[in-house]
């Protein structure tokens, strides 16, 4: 898949770019203050070594500050992990990191939907996914190996079940132009 390494998200300073093995250590730091576990060095290797993957870091002047990732099997893309360091939440790190994740993988035209699981719990998240247009589509029982705070395993599916409907790509605009709006008038108020 080709991508911009270097390509910036906004004029605030940050930069979306694919995953490089150097990242790895800092990501699953993330992921432990995140999901309170991350995956192992050898599945984020993988992420670098897999054709069907597409694996998006933000970086910032501060450093590596989040990730998002996403696995595409015949028409079917799962988004498989979302996560911004806590100090950077509210920056809009992982609106941009979605943005771009589903362009790219809209760059792969047989993809005919995207499904993602988050914690029942995880109610930021899951207000973020709807604005994408992602819906709850059911729970998988025993989904996480670690309980969160009510003590469930289980994750919400939420599903766009067709990306290529007039409909959501018209949403999907619109996201992406509020969202350029706000990093617009952040980096405004930065400036002043």
């Amino acid at each position: 898949m080709s991508f911009d390494p270097g390509m910036r998200a906004s004029m605030n300073g940050r930069t979306l770019r694919l995953l490089q093995e150097a990242d790895i250590a800092r990501l699953q730091m993330i992921d432990v203050e995140a999901h309170g576990q991350a995956w192992s060095y050898r599945v984020f290797l993988d992420e670098v070594e897999q054709n069907d993957r597409v694996h998006l870091v933000a970086q910032t002047d501060v450093g590596v500050v989040g990730h998002a990732s996403a696995w595409i099997d015949a028409s079917s893309c799962r988004v498989t992990n979302v996560a911004v360091a806590a100090q950077q939440h509210g920056q809009g790190h992982a609106t941009a990191m979605m943005l771009r994740l589903i362009d790219k993988v809209l760059d792969q035209p047989h993809v005919a939907n995207l499904q993602l699981e988050v914690r029942p719990a995880n109610r930021r998240a899951q207000r973020m996914y709807s604005r994408f247009g992602f819906v709850p589509v059911g729970v998988e029982r025993n989904f996480y190996d670690r309980s969160d705070g009510q003590g469930s395993t289980d994750a919400v599916v939420m599903a766009i079940a067709d990306v290529s409907s007039d409909t959501w790509r018209e949403r999907l605009a619109e996201l992406q132009v509020a969202h350029d709006h706000t990093e617009s008038d952040r980096d405004t108020g930065a400036a002043a």
